[in-house]
């Protein structure tokens, strides 16, 4: 039988970031179900291509948390105190860039459309929906190079820093505008009626919040694929991009007061 790799000093730095990837996503899984449950107890009616957005983000929620269980499943059990497993990217090239644009795409649509209503014109609902396609393609890119690196230790160069760059940088600023335009348009909102402008108010907040949260996030996990050295820090914050878009998403979606 081969000898397994030692075990370095610092193998906190090397899998502590994979292990709280993996619990953040599921912490927020829980948070997306149960925001799924309101949804569905409290618009039944609401029209079917909002129930078919809301669901199908679910579902591949769903599905990306099942595939980083099995990823966790074969870093820390199969291959418990065997570096190489834990290095290695496995079905992850998937499940995090690829699936987390997918939903960022699908979430940064869906408000575009709302502005779009909001403000009587797709002008600016189109560039969101193109700075949108950008991050997708950036996140596909990215999936497609940590393919081809096969282990995170390869993942980290010039392509990968390109490709990330564009992925993230595309979202963030996708958000930013986002939440400007949300907040431009809602605070001219003015119905008249005390009950439907505190509703207002509480999207905008919401809008705000969410949107600032996202950038944020987007924005720290490129920092920290730029850090020296190589570490392996980003694995934590690219773990739960997607659950972040799709809790945002459904916290407007059960705070709605606008078709």
């Amino acid at each position: 039988m081969a000898s397994l790799p030692p075990i370095p000093a610092d193998i906190g730095r090397i899998a502590g970031p994979l292990l709280l990837g993996h619990l953040m996503n599921w912490g927020l899984f829980g948070a997306l179900a149960l925001q799924v449950y309101m949804y569905f107890l409290a618009f039944p009616t609401d029209p079917i291509r909002s129930k078919a957005l809301v669901y199908g983000v679910f579902i591949l929620e769903t599905a990306q948390t099942l595939l980083l269980t099995q990823s966790a499943f074969h870093g820390f059990a199969e291959g418990f105190g065997n570096l190489l497993f834990l290095d290695e990217i496995g079905t992850i090239w998937f499940s995090v860039p690829i699936m987390s644009g997918i939903v960022a795409f699908m979430a940064q649509t869906f408000y575009a459309y709302r502005i779009s209503v909001l403000a009587q014109s797709k002008i600016v609902a189109s560039f969101i929906v193109v700075l949108a396609l950008v991050q997708l393609g950036g996140s596909i890119a990215t999936g497609v190079e940590s393919k081809r690196a096969v282990f995170n230790s390869n993942f980290l160069g010039t392509h990968s820093y390109i490709t990330t760059g564009i992925w993230n940088g595309g979202s963030a600023l996708c958000d930013l505008i986002i939440a400007v335009c949300m907040t431009f348009y809602l605070s001219r909102r003015n119905t008249g009626m005390k009950q439907t402008q505190q509703v207002v108010r509480k999207i905008t907040r919401l809008t705000i919040e969410t949107g600032s949260l996202t950038a944020v996030i987007a924005i720290l996990n490129f920092i920290l694929a730029l850090l020296p050295g190589r570490p392996t820090y980003y694995m934590a914050t690219a773990g739960i991009l997607g659950k972040l878009y799709s809790n945002s998403m459904l916290a407007v979606f059960n705070s709605q007061s606008f078709a």
